[in-house]
């Protein structure tokens, strides 16, 4: 920003051949203007017509959106008056005129750097002050598991009094019960991952229960630059959901022995061991016998949940041919369904799971395609494909969709959508709750697109077959 035009062509000549953009103001209000673009750096004359440079830059050192841009002071004064003035201002560099090209471009380079640092820590600064302040504790970590930040809520959830040679994992796998093994925490291979640490209950303590989100966070080479943990107090929701798991188990055990009672006496009915059946009889007895034993499936399908959802997940794992398992468990859950099934899977592709388990997401997510489908042919794809040392999957159906307020909440235990949505396949809302509940022990993440009259897709990894 010069008053002298020709000044600001030499300028604009030595430094939009090296690729900088570059603007130029020949008076301070002007050059005040011009500021709200952002520039990443300043050059400044200190004699300008109707303000001085020295004016123009108390002014950007007194804005909070432009006290950290770099500014260089060019002048062809030399006394030293001058330079402490520009200094207590708040100039970074000076340039004397006549400026030669060798010298400008050395400079620039060096304060468009300090910029970005500045900026940088700036933002580092702000950031920690925020962190600082939160309500769930967070912890940064070097990639060698070296905490590098900690704030206060951290501190006080893991019982730590200063950090200084605190082993976190140590602390954490010795005061706790974390709901994934040792090795599972420190397996990085995944980007991000949810888990529960438990401090029991003691006759000096109450139970806490923590839901800890960890990030791997990679810098532009695909380095681990950071590991973060977000944890977050769950106490209330974790006592209210196992009472309700607890309620459920009751209730469910509780109705077994009558139901299986019922559909057993039904059975010898229809069979006419007591006595021959009327027509009229027998579609009565035909119509207790039918909702007996959907009402029984649907008691053993919440017994299975509260089994499911309260033992531990990751368990008894085994390499499986992905193709083969994938066309196994879903050719049972497509069974007398109209249904248009496609898995498009690699031969190499393997899965590193419990059999179960992974049975239990295909099966739920099939019965979801179909459930909220109102076409004559059901169609669905499942692709796989390898994904680092994971095995990403995606259900692709051809449904009505998923409005957007319900996506959400889809996850919810004994959450369904509008009755105008539901389609053949009755159920509890348990389904995809389920889902969430395997993947998410396997460190994978559910992520849900839709669009209404298209259909859904869910898509998430689980773990593949490390190669040797």
């Amino acid at each position: 920003m010069d008053d002298e035009k020709l000044n600001l062509k030499l300028l604009r000549s030595i430094l939009e051949p090296e690729g900088y953009e570059f603007l130029g103001a020949e008076s301070g209000d002007a050059a005040l203007t011009m500021v709200k673009l952002d520039p990443e750096l300043i050059l400044l004359d200190i004699m300008m017509p109707r303000m001085t440079g020295f004016e123009v830059l108390q002014k950007l050192r007194a804005d909070e959106k432009t006290r950290l841009i770099p500014v260089v002071m060019l002048t062809a004064l030399r006394e030293t008056e001058d330079r402490v003035k520009a200094l207590e201002a708040g100039c970074d560099d000076f340039i004397s005129k006549p400026f030669e090209k060798i010298e400008l471009l050395a400079r620039v380079r060096s304060l468009l750097k300090i910029s970005y640092y500045r900026r940088q820590l700036d933002e580092i600064g702000k950031l920690t002050a925020v962190i600082g302040e939160m309500s769930e504790g967070v912890v940064i970590l070097n990639k060698d598991w070296k905490i590098r930040n900690i704030n206060a809520s951290a501190l006080r959830y893991l019982n730590f009094s200063e950090t200084g040679d605190i082993s976190l994992i140590d602390s954490i796998f010795s005061g706790h019960t974390v709901s994934i093994s040792r090795e599972e925490f420190l397996d990085l291979s995944g980007p991000h991952r949810v888990f529960d640490i438990i401090r029991d209950e003691t006759e000096e303590t109450k139970p806490l229960y923590l839901e800890v989100n960890r990030d791997v966070l990679k810098d532009p080479s695909g380095d681990i630059s950071s590991i973060v943990l977000t944890a977050r107090d769950v106490t209330s929701a974790r006592k209210e959901e196992l009472l309700k798991q607890d309620f459920l188990g009751l209730i469910s055990h509780k109705l077994r022995t009558p139901l299986t009672i019922i559909s057993g006496n039904a059975s010898l009915l229809l069979e006419g061991l007591f006595a021959p059946l009327t027509a009229k009889q027998r579609k009565l007895i035909e119509s207790i016998s039918k909702r007996s034993d959907s009402l029984n499936a649907l008691v053993e399908k919440m017994i299975g949940f509260t089994i499911v959802y309260r033992q531990e997940v990751d368990q008894e794992k085994e390499d499986m041919d992905a193709l083969a398992e994938l066309s196994e468990f879903a050719a049972r859950s497509v069974k007398d369904k109209k249904i248009a099934l496609n898995i498009d899977c690699p031969p190499d592709v393997k899965l590193h799971m419990n059999r179960m388990y992974l049975g239990l997401v295909i099966k739920n997510l099939i019965e979801n395609a179909v459930k909220f489908n109102d076409k004559d042919t059901v169609k669905i794809d499942i692709k796989a494909e390898t994904y680092g040392d994971r095995v990403k999957l995606a259900f692709i159906d051809n449904g009505r969709g998923i409005p957007p307020e319900e996506r959400e909440r889809v996850f919810e235990k004994f959450y369904q959508l509008e009755k105008s949505f539901t389609g053949t396949v009755e159920g509890v809302g348990l389904g995809l709750a389920l889902v969430k509940r395997i993947v998410e022990a396997y460190g994978g993440e559910v992520t849900l697109d839709s669009e209404l009259g298209k259909g859904s897709t869910f898509s998430f990894t689980l773990p593949g077959v490390k190669p040797e």
